[in-house]
Order: structure tokens, then sequence, then C-alpha cells
């Protein structure tokens, strides 16, 4: 009997080499370590799509360089895995489609219809995006829902909110508020909102802590058209922070 499975064993070892030959049989190199992680399928899936996300609000909040520098680095990524996996390219289109359905989506009034269409088109992206082989698995299906639709509608909500704010009309002149006290509209981390003499300002607090809505702060200095404070002691301003600035009030900073 041993000698039966050893000549067997060496029958079967010797026919690998034919049978990975064959038209019908693909031989799929398994990278390890770093790079075998970021060429998981849905490991790459999900950094392609932060590095959309990543690049996309670094051009909404230019000056952040936080959410750019989140893209860069999940691009590099996304490329590193890419490289490493069959792809095909109706998926890497698909993907591209969708960023740019969400771009279009905040110049337009579609009542969500096409962010929709873009969330769908990423998902149809995620399906194809990779050639998987018989025994190999492509992406997540809990990632290939769920990304898409959490990303998506981070990038709604995070855009629209800049672009509200770019839509503010602008001061006629800064100089003057300096040394004036404003109350905090949306939270600055690193920025944020504030109303200033009934007029709304970009601002950024002069040592980087983050400062919550309600928040009395100093205007310091200007940074351009950002406003630099520094938070004041005492409880919160309920009443500014749900007041609407008045007719013609407001300032935005791009």
């Amino acid at each position: 009997m041993g000698a039966v499975l050893v000549a067997a064993g060496g029958f079967f070892g010797s026919q690998l080499p034919a049978m990975a030959a064959s038209p019908g049989v693909q031989a799929i190199h398994h990278p390890g370590g770093f790079v075998g992680v970021v060429a998981n399928p849905t490991v790459a899936f999900v950094l392609i799509l932060l590095a959309l996300l990543g690049v996309g609000l670094e051009i909404l909040h230019r000056g952040t360089f936080v959410f750019g520098t989140v893209g860069l680095v999940a691009g590099a990524l996304a490329v590193l895995g890419l490289a490493n996996q069959p792809v095909d390219l109706l998926g890497l289109f698909l993907v591209g489609a969708a960023a740019a359905l969400l771009v279009v989506d905040t110049s337009v009034q579609s009542h969500g219809l096409i962010s929709l269409a873009g969330v769908m088109a990423a998902i149809a992206g995620g399906l194809v995006l990779y050639q998987s082989s018989p025994g190999e698995s492509g992406v997540s299906l809990v990632a290939l829902i769920t990304v898409p639709v959490l990303l998506g509608g981070t990038w709604i909500t995070l855009s629209r909110r800049a672009l509200r704010v770019r839509h503010l009309p602008y001061a006629s002149t800064s100089h003057e508020l300096l040394g004036l006290t404003a109350v905090v509209r949306e939270r600055a981390d690193p920025t944020g909102i504030a109303a200033v003499e009934g007029e709304l300002w970009r601002i950024t607090a002069r040592h980087g802590e983050p400062i919550e809505v309600g928040t009395n702060v100093e205007v310091m200095a200007e940074d351009g058209l950002t406003l630099i404070v520094d938070p004041l002691p005492g409880p919160p301003t309920v009443s500014e922070q749900v007041a609407e600035p008045g007719v013609g009030a407001g300032a935005r900073i791009e």
C-alpha cells in the first residue's frame, strides 16, 4: 500500500507542471507580506474609493491637506495592490464613472438620483474589477455594498456643506474684525465656520486645537480669507448656535 501511495504521489507530482501549462488552467501568484494585504481584492477596492474620496474632498476643502494626504496614500497603496492582481479595465472605468457622477451631483439638482447612480456604478465596478480564476474570490460582498454607500454618503454630506459655505457672499473687509468676538457655528477641526458681526467666516484655531460649536472665540489674525482665532473661556453662547445670519450677512472662504 505504501508503494502505491508513493507511486501515485510521484505521478501527480510529475503532472503538476503540465497541468499548470495547459490552456484551461492559469497559475495565480499570491504575493505575501504587506503587498499581499493591499493586493487583497477587498482591501484594494476600499483603497481605490478612499483615494477618490480624499482627493475630491481636498479639492473642495483646499488648504486642509488632511483629505489630500489620505487620498494620496490610499491611491499609492491601491496602485500597489492592483499591480499584483489581474484587473479588468471595465471595473476601473465603472469606479471612475462613479466618482464622476458623485461630483456632478454636487452641481445639479437631481434629488440624489445621480449620487445613487454613482453608488451603483461603484458596486458594479467592484463586481467586475478582478478577473477571478476558478477557486479565486473577488471583492467581499459585504464591502462591495457597504463601503460605496458609506463613502458616498460621506462625500455627499461634506461636499454639500463646503459648497453651501462657498455660495455665501464675501465680506468687503476683514481688518476691522481683528479683536472682535465670534461664535463658532461649525466645529473647527482644523477649520470651521464662525459668526462674526452677523457674517459667516471660515476660521482655524491659532494653536490647532478643535473648537466646538457655540464656543466664543477672539479673532487674532487672518491668513488670506481665513480668520485665526483663540477660544475664550466661558460657557457656549446658546442663542448664537441656533441663530441664522441676517439678510446679506455672511462671508465664505475658498
